[in-house]
């Protein structure tokens, strides 16, 4: 028998097989208003042959035939279709080799003869809904089967598509990251390269803040949006007279001390329409609130970012240590210790403690500021490789520059249109001189 059909309802066949024509007429007659189509056979191999040719469902075999028994028909039909429902007719004397045919030959259930027609109707329809059974579920099995191949299907390609999907957000990420640097570079340019300013300056505050932050256990956003701050934290000034930030604070008068701290409105001008630099914006702006409101917008230690609080101790630290804030340089130790004269007012209280407790975290030496191709001269020595954006070498650390190897950096710069970062030693024979 083949394989049910999964899509449509089948026509139920049933086939009755016995010796005796009158049998079988009288099952014509009994089940003649019944909805199944009916077939029948004198001896089982005219059965297995009708088998061959037709899907059967139900089968009704008497125990007692010539050549072939009922039992010996009904165990070779299981070859022809193993899911058929067997019932077998037997006689009361035939009731131990029954037995035997019901556990040797995949028998469903035995009717004793003589039968009660009406009892013979229910045990046929009980049989063809035990096949109707079997049919849905091998339909219902089917379905699961092609719903769960479209599902893996749907998942492979589901899984396809978060990889590239995934590629994709990697590479914008890494190109927005790569944009991120790059305007970073181009607002510490502003600064750098500013005569009247010190890109050294604001690398050496970007780095304390880093470190204080890091002591802070700040999350790694908050860091890079702290450390990148503190970078551009001048850039304020690129708005005022120049007189206002070429000497000590401590010799500007009470009007021009007040300008000088009202540099945040010019930095909120210049990085205002950078929106996805509000962090650093906001922490700029708020560099000069004190702890005990009396900053310039009166914030109070809630209201100002924790990043502000950081920068004002960094950047005051290196303005103390460079003379900026005094008539003289300062040394660590004098640095801190003017910073602690405010601790509270100026500054927050646990920030300068980290500063206190920790001061292995400030750079030993002040991170110099690189200097232009223009402004090299002859004898100066490399302190650190000269490397294209691409870091590819172009001078080593050590190189002695000569007019010919300026005049030749020079024209790269042009070429390329890249700025380097040139770190360089006194020629020896200034040196020499400052030592005599």
């Amino acid at each position: 028998m083949s394989e049910p059909n999964i899509q449509e309802t089948p026509i139920y066949t049933v086939l009755c097989v016995d010796d005796e024509v009158n049998i079988l007429q009288a099952m014509k007659r009994i089940l003649r208003k019944q909805t199944f189509n009916l077939l029948t056979a004198q001896s089982g191999a005219q059965a297995l042959e009708l088998m061959a040719e037709h899907d059967v469902h139900l089968i009704i075999s008497d125990m007692k035939m010539p050549s072939m028994s009922g039992a010996e028909f009904l165990q070779q039909s299981i070859k022809i279709a193993p899911d058929c429902y067997r019932i077998l007719l037997t006689g009361y004397a035939d009731m131990s080799s029954t037995i035997d045919a019901v556990n040797k030959g995949h028998i469903d259930c035995y009717v004793q003869k003589p039968w009660d027609n009406n009892k013979l109707i229910c045990t046929i329809n009980d049989g063809l809904a035990t096949v109707k059974l079997k049919h849905e579920n091998a339909r219902l099995q089917a379905l699961v089967n092609k719903q769960n191949t479209l599902l893996k299907d749907l998942n492979h390609n589901l899984d396809e598509k978060v990889k590239l999907r995934s590629k994709q957000v990697a590479l914008a990420m890494e190109k927005l990251k790569r944009n991120t640097l790059a305007n970073q570079r181009v607002l510490y340019n502003f600064i750098s390269i500013n005569p009247n300013l010190d890109g050294g300056f604001a690398q050496s505050v970007s780095h304390l803040s880093a470190k204080l932050a890091e002591q802070l256990s700040l999350s790694d956003e908050q860091q890079a949006h702290i450390s990148f701050a503190a970078l551009l934290c001048e850039i304020g000034l690129l708005g005022l007279d120049t007189a206002l930030y070429s000497k000590p604070f401590c010799e500007l008068n009470f009007n021009q001390q007040h300008i000088f701290l009202q540099q945040s409105k010019y930095a909120e001008q210049i990085l205002g329409p950078a929106t996805h630099l509000r962090p650093e914006l906001d922490i700029i702006i708020c560099q000069f609130e004190f702890p005990d409101g009396s900053g310039p917008n009166q914030l109070s230690l809630e209201q100002i970012p924790i990043g502000a609080q950081i920068l004002a101790v960094a950047r005051d630290f290196w303005r103390h240590k460079l003379g900026r804030i005094g008539k003289s340089a300062l040394s660590n130790h004098e640095a801190i210790g003017e910073l602690k004269k405010y601790r509270g007012l100026r500054y927050t209280p646990k920030i300068i403690d980290i500063l206190v407790q920790h001061p292995e975290i400030i750079s030993i030496e002040f991170i110099e500021s690189a200097i232009d191709v223009n402004d090299l001269r002859e004898g100066m020595r490399l302190k650190k490789d000269i490397l294209t954006q691409q870091h590819i070498l172009v001078l080593p650390k050590g190189h002695v520059f000569s007019a010919a190897s300026i005049l030749q950096l020079i024209q790269y710069e042009k070429q390329k249109s890249e700025r380097f970062e040139i770190f360089v030693e006194q020629p020896e024979n200034e040196k020499l001189s400052a030592g005599a």
